[in-house]
């Protein structure tokens, strides 16, 4: 509806905003932001806008303070090693890892010898935008994959259970936005809610029975991340860009074992990787040296490579696009027990 008038009136010492149309009732309502505004006829008046604001005072100051209660905090988060961002209430530790081929830009997982990880790509990070827009669409993603698990068991308590719940990736005033058609778009952030709250702020949208505290689902609302970010300081680029400081699959520092369950970790019996070996529990864990396996062993021997016309191609360690030749590695060398390495055969 357009509104033809618009005027400022102040009631109390509050201001209210007065709008008129072609509408017939007189009504109020607060926006999101604190504004109290009346609609109206055009032939509203100051004194009758005054009035209905005197009558509706204390339903005015309970909205007003359910919305200083719930407005969200909006926190900003940085893109650096060890930043905590809740995925369906459970706090996921950030890794910025190393460049693979074909990696997706930013995966959250849980595995069973880590904290609940969130990996996070070099190419992702190269401004506020692109590290903005990776981790909103995580987000999406998974709120999505929710609603394709557990959505339908929530519509079928309605009366209409085929209504559709859609994802916006967007920056949106509103949770969950209903539309005409009878579908909810839920904003991206929700899936930082624990799922009991995500499911409660569903029946609350589609008034069905309570099934967790509201009061925690607002404390919850109000600390969600809504897409703030700042990169941390650029440090000094290592001397040797294929050095690492922890291991990128299972985190662990220099000098220190891998984890039982690393799919990095080589088997100290065999030296192939641990993950597909058949030796009992953590009879075979090996060190993790700060270098990628098998990396330095390449470099010993003169074990490059670089795709040519016809696939890969041997090449030099000064050639442009040199790579460590790991399969030739594992092809022409053999474990060595003793000093953890792989050997040529003599």
């Amino acid at each position: 509806m357009t509104y033809l008038n618009e005027r400022t009136i102040n009631v109390n010492g509050v201001s209210v905003t007065i709008r008129t149309s072609n509408r017939t009732t007189l009504d109020l309502n607060i926006a999101s932001t604190g504004n109290i505004i009346v609609r109206g006829p055009h032939a509203t008046t100051d004194d009758e806008a005054q009035d209905l604001v005197n009558r509706r005072r204390r339903w005015i100051y309970r909205q007003l303070t359910h919305f200083c209660e719930t407005a969200p905090d909006n926190p900003t988060k940085t893109i650096k090693d060890g930043e905590i961002f809740p995925l369906f209430g459970r706090p996921h530790t950030l890794r910025i890892t190393r460049q693979e081929p074909g990696a997706s830009a930013a995966t959250a997982y849980t595995h069973p010898d880590l904290d609940p990880t969130l990996d996070l790509r070099p190419h992702a990070i190269t401004n506020e935008d692109d590290a903005r827009r990776t981790l909103i669409n995580l987000y999406a993603n998974e709120t999505r994959e929710w609603l394709k698990n557990h959505g339908r068991r929530i519509t079928q308590l309605t009366t209409n259970p085929d209504t559709e719940l859609k994802v916006s990736w967007r920056a949106r005033t509103s949770w969950i936005n209903r539309h005409k058609d009878g579908s909810l778009t839920l904003h991206w952030a929700l899936s930082q809610l624990p799922a009991i709250h995500l499911r409660e702020l569903l029946h609350r949208t589609l008034n069905l029975h309570s099934i967790a505290d509201g009061r925690e689902l607002d404390q919850h609302l109000r600390t969600l991340w809504l897409g703030r970010l700042q990169l941390a300081p650029v440090s000094e680029p290592p001397t040797n860009p294929a050095t690492s400081d922890t291991c990128p699959k299972c985190h662990t520092r220099p000098g220190n074992l891998h984890t039982h369950w690393c799919g990095l970790a080589q088997c100290a019996l065999t030296g192939r990787q641990r993950s597909g070996c058949t030796h009992p529990g953590t009879t075979c864990l090996t060190l993790w040296s700060g270098r990628w396996p098998g990396q330095e062993e390449c470099e010993e021997y003169g074990f490059y490579y670089r795709p040519g016309a016809n696939g890969a191609e041997p090449c030099n360690a000064d050639d442009e696009g040199a790579e460590h030749d790991l399969n030739r590695l594992y092809r022409e060398c053999v474990w060595d027990v003793r000093l953890q390495r792989m050997v040529l055969p003599t």
